[in-house]
């Protein structure tokens, strides 16, 4: 009696969980979106830098794109030939928000468990730093994706150029893009909040280490 009472206990606290999640999760995209120029910019950088020293002198810089402001303009030194004829140094767009969306879901996490103020905030900052690391490969190997595979031959040779296989872009991309994204929120969440979710599956390592 005294289990199956515990049990509907640690159901509802789940449910609560999952409720106050989804509720906290929503704000948590409005803030995503709308400060996404801010918390963008050190995946703007990263990125700048990454590719700088992958293509060299071909690449020259990621900046804001003018008309919206959390989108990636990426700017190379690739001399492009046009579909009209003009040929000018080749540039594109990244859009960051696909490899971040996890940030809104850690904060729905974050927000709606039972833990302090405190510990709240240590958690975000950890995610953040990781989902920044998973933003910046997006962006990295989205751009080696467009000039390998977008633009024809052309940029594809320059690519190849740098000693940059299509092997390992396409590798990078998918993880990037699919991979990455969804699973770091949810193993920054899982690992930093070991006893609530000891206490929804019903077991603990500890117990497991002891038998």
């Amino acid at each position: 009696m005294n289990t199956e009472k515990a049990h509907a206990q640690e159901e509802l606290k789940l449910s609560e969980l999952l409720i106050l999640a989804s509720m906290w999760m929503l704000f948590g995209f409005m803030l995503w979106f709308y400060l996404s120029a801010f918390h963008g910019a050190p995946a703007r950088i990263g990125a700048d830098y990454i590719l700088s020293w992958l293509l060299q002198e071909d690449f020259l810089r990621i900046i804001e794109e003018p008309n919206q402001h959390f989108i990636f303009q990426v700017e190379t030194n690739i001399m492009f030939t046009f579909r009209d004829g003009t040929t000018e140094p080749l540039g594109f767009i990244v859009n960051p928000l696909v490899f971040s969306y996890g940030l809104p879901l850690l904060f729905g996490l974050v927000m709606g468990s039972d833990v302090s103020w405190l510990r709240k905030l240590v958690i975000m900052l950890i995610g953040y730093a990781v989902i920044l690391g998973v933003q910046v490969w997006g962006v990295v190997f989205q751009s080696l994706k467009m000039l390998a595979f977008n633009f024809g031959e052309q940029t594809h040779a320059v690519i190849i150029s740098h000693g940059i296989s299509d092997s390992t872009i396409a590798m990078g991309y998918q993880l990037g893009t699919l991979i990455f994204p969804a699973l770091a929120p949810i193993f920054v969440w899982v690992l930093t909040n070991r006893p609530l979710v000891e206490q929804f599956v019903g077991w603990s390592v500890d117990e497991l280490r002891n038998e």
